[in-house]
């Protein structure tokens, strides 16, 4: 071997250590900080303190999740919504299998949905009033979006738009009789 080549080869050697050296703040930079991981992991919501028609809000991944505890009258006023929801796209895209497609929850009495509504993302809030004076007094409440009007029922299908789905129902399941897990199935435990 003569002089140039090894020369050569020592100085490719001692690049590729220089650009591998350089390269750990790059690739730092893709990984997730602590509290990235944080914001993507499951969220644990104490069922216990949701009384009975009351909906409440929890942050998951970055995104208001609501929960909502239906009364008895609530569960029975679905079928008054049976025919009148928009979205006629199929339920396993906005919803995970394990959730009954007409209560759209895995438990009747607690309704999980990403707060988001389907036409530009505002957050819905619970209201019967609102949804009286644009469907008339037949309507049972549900949730309303102030932004432009979508009136979603008591188990966030779209009954008025310019929604065009059923707000969407997250990842979740009971780890107790009073605790829920959110952003997370059942298996992945």
């Amino acid at each position: 071997m003569n002089r140039r080549t090894v020369l050569t080869r020592i100085a490719a050697i001692a690049g590729g250590v220089g650009i591998a050296f350089a390269s750990i703040p790059f690739v730092r930079y893709f990984v997730p900080s602590k509290r990235a991981k944080a914001l993507g992991s499951a969220v644990t919501v104490n069922l216990s303190e949701i009384r009975p028609g009351e909906v409440r809000s929890y942050a998951w991944r970055g995104l208001p999740v609501l929960v909502f505890r239906r009364t008895e009258e609530q569960l029975d006023s679905l079928r008054l919504t049976d025919t009148k929801v928009l979205d006629d796209s199929d339920p396993e895209e906005a919803q995970p299998p394990y959730v009954d497609e007409g209560f759209r929850s895995v438990n009747p009495e607690f309704l999980v949905l990403l707060g988001n509504c389907t036409h530009l993302g505002c957050v819905p809030r619970q209201d019967t009033e609102t949804g009286k004076s644009l469907l008339g007094n037949w309507w049972p409440g549900g949730f309303h979006c102030p932004c432009h009007d979508s009136i979603y029922d008591n188990a966030g299908r779209v009954v008025r738009g310019p929604a065009p789905s059923n707000l969407r129902v997250p990842p979740h399941y009971f780890a107790k009789s009073d605790e829920l897990v959110i952003g997370a199935d059942q298996a992945d435990t």
